[in-house]
């Protein structure tokens, strides 16, 4: 007699890890893990696709007991892609494509973190992802692609920093304290940024510089933590706006939103109470991976449903 299949799979795939979580059908977690990241541009190419196979074949050795698997993939963005990008994942996981959910990884991260049927997410962590849905199954990406731009006070700190520089802002303490992250002196500063490959990784680890700034009274972070937030709400009101009139839970999470601790979430939950007092703060309920596990589950039952 044959069995039906009672494990599902879900993956958040991005551009600085991939984690996975397995579980059953009918609830629970068996097992996790964490490994290199497997973002995509476009269509697949192998190494992205070698790293979901390992995932997969070490959660799932025995395809035959797999429901489903979703994966929130980050460069799953437009739809002449999509077809391609599906049919590449299903092919390199040996799975069925109808037993592969592939969503932008916004997707996952909001199916996880919220647990109201309507809701919103801003997640910033190492990027911002942003995601919306006013009923379950519905979740939708908003700025996926992040050519409208989100306020990030760690990029922000570097040209704040150079005008304070040359003399076009004021100097605050802020100044020497990113110089001092850095590692570099104010005279060396613009070289550094333009030619240390090491320079990114430094400016993507600022953001415990700014709020630490902030809290001890300068107007220089103050101002960008200011922003900061007003971003954050902005595009929380954006998105509300989408799922029309009614109350909704706004979460907000992610590494660089957690650095700023709890006068930071204080700060947002300020400004969205001007903005939106329909909206309910809340943080993430569950991490993105967790996410993709509710969608693999509501998937495998839609199939075998059907």
């Amino acid at each position: 007699m044959r069995t039906t299949p009672s494990l599902v799979i879900g993956i958040d795939a991005g551009a600085t890890k991939t984690a996975a979580v397995s579980g059953g059908l009918d609830g629970g977690v068996l097992n996790r893990l964490r490994t290199d990241p497997s973002a995509v541009v476009g269509l697949p190419e192998p190494r992205p696709l070698a790293v979901l196979r390992r995932v997969v074949d070490e959660l799932a050795p025995h395809r035959a007991a797999l429901a489903h698997v979703a994966i929130g993939l980050s460069g799953v963005d437009f739809p002449d892609e999509f077809l391609e990008q599906h049919r590449r994942v299903a092919a390199a996981l040996d799975l069925p494509a109808e037993r592969l959910l592939l969503v932008n990884d916004s997707v996952v991260a909001l199916a996880g973190a919220a647990t109201h049927e309507r809701a919103t997410l801003v997640q910033h962590g190492t990027e911002v992802t942003m995601a919306w849905r006013a009923q379950l199954g519905g979740e939708a990406v908003f700025d996926s692609v992040g050519i409208a731009d989100c306020f990030d006070v760690r990029l922000k700190a570097v040209p704040l920093v150079a005008r304070m520089l040359d003399g076009r802002l004021p100097v605050t303490a802020l100044r020497d304290q990113v110089l001092a992250h850095c590692g570099v002196s104010g005279e060396d500063f613009p070289r550094w940024m333009m030619r240390d490959p090491r320079a990114k990784e430094r400016v993507l680890q600022l953001g415990p510089v700014v709020f630490a700034a902030w809290q001890a009274g300068d107007a220089a972070a103050a101002g960008l933590v200011a922003r900061a937030v007003d971003d954050y709400v902005v595009a929380t009101a954006a998105m509300a706006a989408r799922m029309g009139p009614g109350p909704f839970q706004a979460c907000f999470g992610g590494g660089t939103i957690a650095q700023g601790g709890a006068p930071l979430i204080a700060a947002i939950a300020q400004r969205l109470a001007e903005a939106r007092p329909d909206a309910t703060l809340a943080a993430p309920a569950a991490p993105p991976e967790d996410g993709a596990l509710i969608l693999a589950r509501r998937a495998a039952a839609r199939t075998q449903a059907a």
